[in-house]
Protein backbone atom coordinates (compact mmCIF):
# COMPACT_ATOMS: atom_id res chain seq x y z
CA UNK A 1 0.00 0.00 0.00
CA UNK A 2 2.05 3.28 -0.75
CA UNK A 3 2.12 6.03 1.73
CA UNK A 4 0.91 9.59 1.39
CA UNK A 5 1.64 11.85 -1.93
CA UNK A 6 2.09 8.75 -3.65
CA UNK A 7 2.12 9.06 -7.00
CA UNK A 8 2.74 12.99 -6.86
CA UNK A 9 6.56 13.86 -7.56
CA UNK A 10 7.66 17.17 -6.53
CA UNK A 11 9.17 18.80 -9.55
CA UNK A 12 12.46 21.02 -9.04
CA UNK A 13 12.78 24.59 -11.21
CA UNK A 14 15.85 26.37 -10.64
CA UNK A 15 16.68 30.16 -9.42
CA UNK A 16 17.18 32.90 -11.74
CA UNK A 17 20.74 33.04 -11.96
CA UNK A 18 21.57 36.73 -11.35
CA UNK A 19 23.21 39.12 -9.44
CA UNK A 20 21.16 41.48 -7.59
CA UNK A 21 20.03 45.20 -8.57
CA UNK A 22 23.11 47.90 -7.60
CA UNK A 23 22.14 48.89 -3.95
CA UNK A 24 24.62 50.53 -1.62
CA UNK A 25 25.39 47.94 1.68
CA UNK A 26 23.89 48.94 5.06
CA UNK A 27 24.40 46.12 7.14
CA UNK A 28 25.40 43.05 7.49
CA UNK A 29 24.76 39.71 10.21
CA UNK A 30 26.46 36.56 10.70
CA UNK A 31 24.47 34.00 11.82
CA UNK A 32 26.03 30.79 12.75
CA UNK A 33 23.17 28.92 14.36
CA UNK A 34 19.39 28.68 14.01
CA UNK A 35 19.16 31.08 17.54
CA UNK A 36 20.81 33.88 16.09
CA UNK A 37 17.45 34.77 13.68
CA UNK A 38 15.70 36.16 16.19
CA UNK A 39 18.49 38.86 16.76
CA UNK A 40 19.18 39.31 13.15
CA UNK A 41 15.31 39.34 12.47
CA UNK A 42 15.12 42.72 15.43
CA UNK A 43 17.78 44.33 14.36
CA UNK A 44 17.10 43.93 10.70
CA UNK A 45 13.73 45.74 11.40
CA UNK A 46 15.98 48.60 13.23
CA UNK A 47 18.00 48.71 10.17
CA UNK A 48 14.99 49.29 7.64
CA UNK A 49 13.33 51.93 10.46
CA UNK A 50 17.11 53.74 10.34
CA UNK A 51 16.69 54.09 6.20
CA UNK A 52 13.42 55.71 6.15
CA UNK A 53 12.67 59.05 6.57
CA UNK A 54 8.85 58.86 8.07
CA UNK A 55 8.30 55.31 8.52
CA UNK A 56 4.52 54.25 8.83
CA UNK A 57 2.48 50.77 8.24
CA UNK A 58 3.59 50.69 4.51
CA UNK A 59 6.84 50.39 5.67
CA UNK A 60 6.05 47.94 8.89
CA UNK A 61 4.32 45.46 5.55
CA UNK A 62 7.51 45.79 3.94
CA UNK A 63 9.96 45.18 7.21
CA UNK A 64 7.60 42.07 8.00
CA UNK A 65 8.06 40.54 4.44
CA UNK A 66 11.60 41.25 4.67
CA UNK A 67 12.17 39.51 7.84
CA UNK A 68 10.16 36.17 6.37
CA UNK A 69 12.36 36.17 3.60
CA UNK A 70 15.55 36.84 5.79
CA UNK A 71 14.61 34.14 8.37
CA UNK A 72 13.75 31.36 5.29
CA UNK A 73 17.03 31.85 3.55
CA UNK A 74 19.01 32.05 6.08
CA UNK A 75 17.76 28.70 7.33
CA UNK A 76 18.19 27.37 3.48
CA UNK A 77 22.05 28.54 4.05
CA UNK A 78 22.19 27.23 7.92
CA UNK A 79 20.97 23.85 6.55
CA UNK A 80 22.51 23.29 2.92
CA UNK A 81 25.56 25.16 3.12
CA UNK A 82 28.21 24.67 6.32
CA UNK A 83 27.56 27.25 8.50
CA UNK A 84 27.84 30.61 9.21
CA UNK A 85 25.45 32.37 6.90
CA UNK A 86 26.05 35.96 6.19
CA UNK A 87 23.01 37.72 5.72
CA UNK A 88 23.21 41.32 3.94
CA UNK A 89 21.10 44.18 3.79
CA UNK A 90 21.20 47.11 0.87
CA UNK A 91 19.24 49.88 -0.09
CA UNK A 92 18.84 51.67 -3.28
CA UNK A 93 16.67 55.11 -3.75
CA UNK A 94 13.51 52.62 -4.61
CA UNK A 95 14.06 49.65 -2.95
CA UNK A 96 15.81 46.76 -0.08
CA UNK A 97 18.14 44.03 -1.42
CA UNK A 98 18.21 41.24 1.07
CA UNK A 99 21.27 38.80 -0.01
CA UNK A 100 22.06 35.52 2.06
CA UNK A 101 25.62 33.57 1.45
CA UNK A 102 26.66 30.80 2.24
CA UNK A 103 30.04 28.91 1.75
CA UNK A 104 28.35 26.15 -1.33
CA UNK A 105 28.67 27.32 -4.60
CA UNK A 106 28.50 23.71 -6.07
CA UNK A 107 24.89 23.58 -5.23
CA UNK A 108 22.23 25.56 -7.17
CA UNK A 109 19.14 26.58 -5.16
CA UNK A 110 16.18 24.72 -6.29
CA UNK A 111 12.47 25.58 -5.90
CA UNK A 112 10.26 22.86 -5.35
CA UNK A 113 6.98 23.39 -7.54
CA UNK A 114 5.15 21.16 -5.65
CA UNK A 115 4.84 19.59 -2.54
CA UNK A 116 4.61 15.87 -2.54
CA UNK A 117 4.18 15.21 0.99
CA UNK A 118 3.58 16.99 4.17
CA UNK A 119 7.12 17.27 5.15
CA UNK A 120 8.79 20.15 6.56
CA UNK A 121 10.64 22.57 4.49
CA UNK A 122 11.38 22.74 0.68
CA UNK A 123 8.85 26.00 0.85
CA UNK A 124 11.70 28.78 1.52
CA UNK A 125 12.68 29.67 -1.79
CA UNK A 126 9.12 29.51 -3.11
CA UNK A 127 8.08 31.44 -0.08
CA UNK A 128 10.60 34.12 -1.20
CA UNK A 129 9.73 34.67 -4.80
CA UNK A 130 6.20 35.68 -3.13
CA UNK A 131 7.00 38.05 -0.96
CA UNK A 132 9.61 40.40 -2.89
CA UNK A 133 9.33 41.67 -6.28
CA UNK A 134 12.34 40.05 -7.38
CA UNK A 135 15.05 37.00 -7.17
CA UNK A 136 17.87 35.65 -8.04
CA UNK A 137 21.45 33.91 -7.18
CA UNK A 138 25.32 33.85 -8.32
CA UNK A 139 28.59 32.97 -6.88
CA UNK A 140 31.00 34.90 -5.96
CA UNK A 141 34.44 35.18 -4.04
CA UNK A 142 33.76 31.00 -3.36
CA UNK A 143 29.96 31.76 -1.97
CA UNK A 144 26.65 30.97 -3.46
CA UNK A 145 24.44 34.09 -2.58
CA UNK A 146 20.37 34.23 -2.90
CA UNK A 147 18.74 37.54 -3.12
CA UNK A 148 15.75 38.44 -2.85
CA UNK A 149 14.61 43.22 -3.86
CA UNK A 150 12.05 44.84 -1.83
CA UNK A 151 10.02 48.00 -3.57
CA UNK A 152 10.08 50.96 -1.15
CA UNK A 153 6.59 52.33 -1.12
CA UNK A 154 6.64 55.24 -3.33
CA UNK A 155 5.99 57.99 -0.49
CA UNK A 156 9.00 56.55 1.46
CA UNK A 157 11.42 56.37 -0.76
CA UNK A 158 13.43 60.15 0.05
CA UNK A 159 16.45 59.09 1.36
CA UNK A 160 17.07 60.67 4.65
CA UNK A 161 19.76 63.32 4.44
CA UNK A 162 21.85 64.44 7.27
CA UNK A 163 20.43 67.13 9.21
CA UNK A 164 22.73 70.23 10.08
CA UNK A 165 21.39 72.48 12.89
CA UNK A 166 20.91 76.56 12.63
CA UNK A 167 24.12 77.27 14.79
CA UNK A 168 25.97 74.57 12.64
CA UNK A 169 24.68 76.49 9.08
CA UNK A 170 25.42 79.78 10.71
CA UNK A 171 29.42 79.02 11.41
CA UNK A 172 29.64 77.36 8.30
CA UNK A 173 28.47 80.26 6.39
CA UNK A 174 30.38 82.86 9.03
CA UNK A 175 33.65 80.54 7.92
CA UNK A 176 33.24 80.79 4.28
CA UNK A 177 32.58 84.06 4.25
CA UNK A 178 36.04 84.59 6.47
CA UNK A 179 37.72 82.60 3.82
CA UNK A 180 35.88 84.94 1.06
CA UNK A 181 37.72 87.96 2.39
Amino acid sequence: MAGPGAGKHATMASLRSAPPPPATAVQHWVVADYAQLRQVRSSLRQAIDQRIAEPGPELAEVAERMTIVATELATNALRHGRSPAVVRLSRSPTAFVLDVADDLPSVAPRIAEESGSLQAGGRGLRITQELSRDTGWYVAGGSKHVWAQFDIPRRLRRLQAPRISVFDLRTLIRLLRRMGN
